[in-house]
């Protein structure tokens, strides 16, 4: 997925506190990471930071399967998509 620029995108927080963030499990982020929707910056000691733009999309990620109950390969797909094309497939509906 898209990166946005390093300046205004900075990893700031660790994996629990995204967890916390966006009220997931650890491991379910280390699953996005794993399938490939989540590629978050590392320390040098390996450690994963994630960064505002890390949130917002594990927060659409959370979005597509649990309100829209669509799979991670799903999701993925509508991800690249919109990466790709510039739009969104899947409004958040409010």
């Amino acid at each position: 997925m898209k990166k946005e620029s390093p300046s205004t995108n900075q990893p700031l927080y660790v994996i629990s506190v995204a967890a916390r963030l966006t009220k997931t499990h650890p491991r379910t982020l280390r699953i996005y990471e794993e399938f490939g929707l989540l590629n978050p910056a590392r320390t040098q000691g390996n450690i994963r930071l994630y960064s505002p733009g890390d949130i917002n999309l594990i927060r659409r990620i959370r979005y597509l399967t649990r309100v829209k109950n669509v799979n991670l390969a799903g999701v993925k797909i509508i991800l690249e998509i919109e990466d790709k094309y510039g739009i969104v497939v899947i409004e958040k509906e409010f």
